[in-house]
C-alpha cells in the first residue's frame, strides 16, 4: 500500500513537472513569436534581411549611383580577395555615400568603429568580385575605402536607420557613375519608384541571392496610410504594400527612387532618392527611411566634414 501511495505520488508530482514545461514552452514560443513580429518594425534589432524578390535583371548604367558595400569573403592570394556584397548605398555626392544604419550594426558595430576592411564599389553589376581592394578608377568600375562611417546617434532599429560612408577618394563621375539628389520636401510620392539590390529571383527560401543585381517596381503607400496601418506615427517612414501585390523589396541600405515628384530637388531622369531600404516585417512587408525627414541630418553632416578640410588644408599652408 505504501508503495502504491509513494508511486502516486511521483506520477502527480511528474504530471505537475511536464505541465509546467509544456506552458513555459508556450510562453517562450510566444514571447519569442511577438519579439519577431511586434517589435520587428518599432523597436527591436531582430530585423529579416530584404532583398529583391521577382527582379529583373539592370541593364548598365541604368543605377549609376547604385554603390554595393563589400567585405572581404576570402583571400586567393597576397593581392586577390574575393568581396561579397553586405550592403547597398547611394552615392549623393562626390565623397559620400548614404545607407542605412543596420548595415554596422553586426559584430557591436565593428565597421562603424573600424571600416578600413570594407570597400564600397561603384558601376559592378556582380554581387561577388575579385580584386586587390585598392582604391582604383576604371572605365566601367570604381573601387573605394571607406575612411569614416557615420550613424544617426539616435539609431535604434528601425528608427533612424540611416547612415553616411565617406570614400577615401573622391568619385570620378562619368556615365557609369553619378550622384543623385536627395529627397528635400515631406510628401506622399506617386508609385512610379524603383528599388535595386542583389535579391532572389522569387520568393522561396531555399531560392540563392542573385550574383547580378536586380531591380523591381515598388508601389508606396501614403503617410496616412502607412500610419493608419501600424497604428503609430510613421513620418519618418516609407512603406510598401509588398505583402498584397507581392511587390518586391531593395536590399538594407539600398535605395528607393521615385520619379516625377513634386520635390524641387529632383533634376532630369535619374529620378529622386527618397527612402533608404530599412527591413521587412514577417508579413514581408518593407520600411524605407524617410529620406526628406533627414535632409538637415545629412547637409549637417556634409558641412562638418567639409570644415574639417578646410581647417585642415589651413594648418597644411601655415605649416609650410
Amino acid at each position: 500500500v505504501n508503495n502504491h501511495k509513494i508511486l502516486n505520488v511521483h506520477y502527480r508530482l511528474c504530471l505537475k513537472w511536464v505541465a509546467v514545461i509544456f506552458f513555459t514552452l508556450i510562453i517562450v514560443a510566444g514571447s519569442e513569436r511577438d519579439k519577431r513580429v511586434i517589435t520587428t518594425l518599432k523597436y527591436s534589432r531582430y530585423y529579416v534581411k530584404p532583398t529583391v524578390v521577382n527582379g529583373k535583371p539592370a541593364r548598365e548604367n541604368q543605377f549609376p549611383y547604385l554603390v554595393s558595400l563589400k567585405e572581404p569573403f576570402r583571400r586567393i592570394s597576397r593581392t586577390r580577395i574575393e568581396w561579397a556584397s553586405f550592403c547597398g548605398g547611394s552615392i549623393i555626392s562626390e565623397s559620400k555615400v548614404l545607407t542605412a544604419a543596420h548595415c554596422f550594426e553586426s559584430y557591436n558595430f565593428y565597421y562603424l568603429r573600424n571600416p578600413r576592411p570594407i570597400r564600397a564599389v561603384a558601376g559592378s553589376l556582380r554581387t561577388k568580385l575579385i580584386h586587390s581592394g585598392e582604391s582604383e578608377t576604371t572605365e566601367n568600375t570604381q573601387w573605394r575605402k571607406i575612411s569614416r562611417v557615420i550613424i544617426h546617434r539616435q539609431f535604434h532599429f528601425p528608427s533612424n536607420d540611416i547612415a553616411l560612408c565617406f570614400v577615401d577618394k573622391i568619385w570620378m563621375f562619368n556615365r557609369n557613375i553619378d550622384y543623385i539628389r536627395t529627397a528635400k520636401w515631406r510628401a506622399d510620392y506617386a508609385t512610379k519608384c524603383v528599388a535595386s539590390g542583389y535579391g532572389k529571383t522569387n520568393s522561396s527560401v531555399d531560392d540563392s541571392i542573385s550574383p547580378i543585381l536586380l531591380m523591381a517596381n515598388i508601389s508606396v503607400l501614403s503617410r496616412h496610410t502607412c500610419s493608419r496601418l501600424w497604428e503609430i506615427n510613421m513620418d519618418t517612414f516609407i512603406c510598401t504594400d509588398s505583402a498584397l501585390r507581392d511587390v518586391a523589396e531593395g536590399d538594407s541600405g539600398g535605395p528607393l527612387v521615385c520619379h516625377e515628384t513634386i520635390d524641387p530637388a529632383e533634376e532630369g531622369e535619374i529620378g529622386l532618392l527618397v527612402g533608404v531600404v530599412s527591413g521587412k516585417n514577417f508579413d514581408l512587408t518593407t520600411l524605407f527611411t524617410r529620406v526628406s525627414e533627414y535632409h538637415d541630418w545629412i547637409d549637417r553632416n556634409f558641412a562638418s566634414r567639409f570644415r574639417s578640410g578646410v581647417l585642415y588644408f589651413i594648418i597644411v599652408l601655415l605649416v609650410h
